[in-house]
């Protein structure tokens, strides 16, 4: 069984954004899609809107992109 691994909190905000992109890409807000449904893909939006834009950090420290 594989050892679990610690991460960052940007690494992991990182990767909460990719899936959220990911999502929004393969879940277009549609007429048919409960109501509940599409409030979370617009909480999603607004979180995202919101937190600061990640950039991993090379191996000098300093941020990327």
């Amino acid at each position: 069984m594989p050892q679990p691994k610690d991460i960052d909190r940007s690494h992991s905000r990182a990767i909460m954004k990719v899936i959220g992109q990911q999502l929004r890409a393969s879940l277009k807000l549609e007429p048919e899609q409960p109501e509940s449904f599409r409030g979370q893909i617009e909480r999603l939006r607004e979180l995202e809107e919101r937190s600061p834009a990640i950039v991993p950090a090379d191996e000098d420290g300093q941020q990327r992109g």
